[in-house]
């Protein structure tokens, strides 16, 4: 038998170890993730002072009062507003439109190419869609300012659209008018693809576009489109200190629909076993008791190694030693529906169809379960998955159909060019900004486009406070002049470095 005190040096040992390891992965990725410092310092970038941000503001305020709403009764569209808004871009933007070579791809895809100086350079492509949700008012949901009025007050606009997205699509405009002004011509090709049916899928727009590139045999270098933001007072450990969430990941989408069917007659005799909707209902019971595993992505797994930095030490041990704590961080992750979704395939039952009247027996029961898809996970999985909960033959499931279906989009590299050249460009004008990548659990335009490049970053240079995101696909949707100056002044550098 081993003596009690040699069993004690060993485990004295063994916990000096594991805390000298602990330590010492804390203090290297606090090296390696330091933050960068500005190329600039205090002195201004010279394509600062191209910036008219009160005539900016006046431009986008023009696009935003176009209601290009995307129904998803697709009949209720006025393709009127959609041509509308396409007149009013080569209108705000003339220099853009003499210069830039443009395509029209059916009402929805606007294509825009920027001829530059070295071919043997990959071109990189800017992705936006112009394309709303409704702005209906329901109960106490009222807007402040109406939401198509692009009015702006005390430095705020106010509009749909603002935040999602034509926002994006201007600052891309706006920067190329703005350098064309000066005769530059990038180094490199620069396309424009903005949709104008995202909303609903992009199957018109987007889809479309990528596919004329692919027969054009095109390939980027990175492509950027919208997906996440600069977080201000999101993430409570990191006390104001705003993150700019890169998406380099995205999430994959399904929907299920799950039928059973019933035996019809009247109401006054129903089966023993009870009705579709019941059966149907103990089958949705069943799902929602069992949720989805959690785990940390390599991509959220890098974002919070990142923050080491900006942290007290104790975080900073636990961040820089996942291998060990990621227990924990799922825990903490799991008590919040955001940070929640970040961890685990997501399912929520988001329709339910049956029966016709009070006395009648539905002949069938339905519902629709949407899935946002981890990485890691796929389609083929969730099915199989879903046959062994549900535990009921009766209960068929089979796509929906409304929207299309894709396993989540593989990961960019955040050692990649498109990467560091935003974190480059964010450490010039958003200077107490952490870039990080984050993993998107919403679904983009930029899927269409997977196949032709393998840098995929989803972003937009806002500032976005909690009350601000609540905003997108709510009431009083608005954006700071504040924040659109700093978000054009971003995309100005960002072209002039590419």
């Amino acid at each position: 038998m081993m003596p009690n005190s040699l069993i004690s040096a060993l485990l004295l040992l063994a916990a000096v170890g594991l805390i000298l390891t602990l330590v010492f992965r804390y203090l290297s990725m606090k090296k390696q993730y330091k933050p960068l410092d500005s190329a600039l310092g205090d002195q201004k970038h010279p394509t600062d002072s191209l910036v008219d941000i009160t005539g900016f503001a006046q431009r986008l305020a023009r696009l935003i009062q176009i209601p290009t709403v995307s129904w998803t009764n697709r009949s209720k569209r006025d393709l009127a507003l959609f041509s509308r808004f396409q007149e009013e871009l080569i209108t705000l933007y003339p220099r853009v439109h003499a210069t830039l070579t443009q395509e029209v791809h059916g009402n929805f895809g606007l294509v825009y190419h920027w001829k530059g100086k070295n071919s043997d350079r990959q071109p990189v492509l800017f992705l936006a869609h112009y394309d709303v949700v409704p702005a209906e008012e329901k109960g106490d949901e009222a807007w402040t300012e109406p939401p198509f009025s692009g009015k702006i007050k005390e430095g705020i606009l106010w509009g749909r659209g603002t935040l999602d997205i034509k926002s994006q699509l201007a600052f891309q405009m706006e920067t190329a008018e703005l350098l064309l002004t000066r005769g530059w011509q990038p180094d490199r090709d620069i396309y424009f693809a903005f949709g104008g049916d995202e909303e609903i899928a992009g199957t018109e727009g987007a889809r479309n576009m990528a596919s004329i590139f692919k027969e054009r045999g095109l390939s980027f270098e990175f492509i950027m489109d919208e997906g996440a933001v600069i977080a201000r007072d999101q993430l409570a450990f990191l006390k104001g200190q705003p993150a700019a969430l890169i998406g380099l990941a995205e999430k994959g989408m399904v929907t299920f629909k799950i039928t059973t069917p019933g035996k019809s007659g009247h109401s006054s005799m129903p089966e023993r076993e009870g009705t579709a909707i019941g059966r149907l209902a103990r089958g949705i019971v069943r799902l929602e008791k069992t949720r989805f595993p959690s785990r940390l992505d390599p991509v959220m797994r890098n974002m919070l190694e990142r923050f080491v930095p900006h942290v007290s030490p104790a975080l900073g041990v636990i961040f820089a030693n996942l291998w060990l704590f990621s227990p924990l961080i799922r825990y903490i992750f799991s008590k919040n529906k955001t940070t929640d979704s970040l961890i685990r395939t997501t399912q929520a039952v988001t329709v339910f169809n049956s029966g016709e009247q009070e006395n009648i027996l539905p002949g069938e029961a339905s519902c629709l379960v949407n899935h946002r898809i981890l990485p890691g996970d796929t389609i083929d999985q969730l099915q199989k998955r879903h046959k062994q909960v549900l535990k009921d033959k009766a209960l068929t499931f089979a796509d929906a159909g409304n929207w299309p279906a894709n396993n989540p989009i593989t990961a960019s590299d955040p050692k990649g060019t498109g990467f560091q050249l935003i974190q480059k460009v964010l450490a010039s004008t958003h200077p107490d900004t952490i870039a990080v990548p984050f993993l998107v659990n919403g679904s983009t335009d930029s899927k269409y486009y997977r196949e032709l490049t393998d840098q995929i970053l989803r972003f937009t240079p806002l500032v976005l406070r909690p009350e601000d995101i609540a905003t997108i696909h709510g009431v009083n949707e608005r954006v700071s002049l504040e924040n659109l100056e700093n978000g054009l002044k971003f995309y100005l550098q960002l072209f002039s470095q590419l």
